[in-house]
């Protein structure tokens, strides 16, 4: 049985700075696999994803749409705010928290419950708030 060399590729919407997963197209079919990589690593591990699951997946991503970052309505614009993206809790059980003045930092998820139980606090003045 003759193994065909799998060719790898990256996203069009890569910008070639580094940070992507490679995946493997061939041969996808034979198999049934669909195999990711880091780009970074070409000589290292490669996970193997079944191609019903990796469909499943991808077409997850494509549901969830972009966040919509919103400040508290109490903010002064000072710049010293957190900014939520409510239209994601749904899709993501988590509510997406983030810095305001570092919009490309990493986004703390909060479960949907906790975030309820901070608001909570906050408006019933257990941090000072009222």
């Amino acid at each position: 049985m003759k193994t065909e060399t799998p060719h790898w590729f990256t996203s069009s919407y890569s910008n070639n700075g580094g940070q992507c997963v490679e995946i493997a197209a061939d041969p996808v079919a034979a198999c049934g696999v669909v195999r990711l990589r880091d780009s970074k690593r070409p000589n290292g591990p490669v996970l193997r994803v079944p191609a019903e699951a990796f469909a499943s997946f991808v077409g997850g991503m494509k549901a969830i749409e972009s966040p919509r970052w919103s400040t508290s309505s109490y903010s002064n614009n000072g710049g010293a705010c957190v900014e939520i993206a409510v239209n994601l809790v749904a899709a993501c059980g988590a509510v997406p928290v983030r810095d305001s003045k570092l919009p490309n930092s990493p986004v703390l998820g909060v479960s949907a419950r906790a975030f309820a139980h901070f608001v909570g606090g906050v408006k019933g003045g257990r941090f000072g708030t009222e």
